[in-house]
């Protein structure tokens, strides 16, 4: 059985200067026995902007909809210019 989840995700960068985010998308239940892990990646947001994306999971068993289904973010900034100077 294939499945397929949607997990809408939305970058920020609130600060002064550009930044590069990852974020690490697991999730895990839904019929499926063990986790499965996807990332996204935003590599240049400028300051005060946002970049808005989603991470698209396609695997057997994945589902969201059942009460054992979870899914957790692992987010990552960091300057993509630094130790360019």
């Amino acid at each position: 059985m294939s499945g397929r989840v949607l997990v809408p995700l939305t970058f920020h960068n609130s600060g002064d200067e550009r930044v590069a985010y990852t974020v690490t998308v697991t999730v895990a239940g839904g019929g499926r026995k063990s986790p499965f892990t996807v990332v996204e990646k935003a590599g240049d947001v400028w300051p005060d902007t946002t970049w808005p994306t989603q991470a698209d999971i396609t695997a057997s068993g994945a589902t969201t909809g059942t009460n054992d289904t979870r899914i957790s973010l692992k987010v990552v900034q960091n300057d993509p210019f630094a130790g360019t100077n």
